[in-house]
């Protein structure tokens, strides 16, 4: 199974000190495939980890460029009225939290590498037209969720945390730290495809390609527009227990 190893030690794994990890099955997998690549989602920045640290204690939301503005706030009050406008700004105001804050940290600070390559440095896998090829992607980020998705293929996830599940088609899976996903797919019909995998807040991206021959490169996409939490989108959605 897919797996990937990181210290525990001080500020170690955010300096580096971690790798993937791919343990061989005794029996057969479920599954064939012609050729593998490992794919390590990473966040990375060239400040001291222990300085990060200390400026998220004290200002946690520093990288969070789009707080919500009196702008905001007339809009929805036109939208949804005013009583519920001041209720929603209420409720996060009383959690410290805010709906534009999806990470602590995120491509405001944080350059996203894949398998330790920036999007310039393109990390490229190969394949043959027709090939099955089997992509293990690892999140060995620090904080940073990342949506993962290769325009123009389909995916098949076949394992998740190193255990093998039934076959699910994909365009695009979210993938939090620590986690990882086997996926399956077939590309043929053209000689590159981008890998693309942008943090949850949609603040920067990394991207790869696979292809047929070193040196090819297909259109990046952009990144999608700015998201917006909710309640359910935390967790937070069955916490009401009026009815009781």
């Amino acid at each position: 199974g897919t797996y990937w190893y990181h210290s525990h030690s001080g500020f170690q794994e955010q300096a580096g000190l971690y790798g993937p990890l791919v343990i061989d099955p005794v029996a057969p997998e479920p599954f064939s495939y012609d050729r593998e690549h490992v794919v390590m989602l990473t966040d990375w920045t060239d400040l001291d980890p222990s300085a990060l640290f200390a400026r998220l204690k004290k200002m946690p939301g520093y990288d969070n460029y789009h707080k919500r503005t009196v702008g905001d706030f007339l809009r929805d009050a036109r939208r949804e009225g005013t009583r519920d406008a001041l209720a929603d700004r209420g409720m996060w105001g009383r959690m410290r939290m805010t709906p534009t804050d999806l990470s602590d940290v995120n491509g405001n600070t944080y350059t996203y590498l894949m398998n330790g390559a920036t999007s310039l440095g393109n990390w490229t896998g190969l394949f043959r037209s027709g090939e099955k090829v089997r992509l293990r992607f690892i999140n060995g980020s620090s904080m940073t969720y990342f949506d993962v998705r290769i325009p123009g293929l389909k995916m098949t996830v076949v394992a998740a945390d190193g255990q093998h599940v039934h076959p699910v088609s994909i365009d695009e899976f979210r993938i939090a730290p620590a986690e990882t996903y086997d996926v399956i797919v077939e590309p043929s019909g053209q000689d590159a495809y981008t890998i693309f995998a942008q943090d949850m807040g949609h603040t920067g991206y990394v991207s790869g390609t696979l292809a047929v021959r070193d040196g090819l490169r297909a259109p990046v996409p952009a990144l999608d527009p700015r998201a917006i939490l909710t309640m359910g989108d935390m967790g937070h959605g069955g916490m009401d227990h009026g009815a009781m």
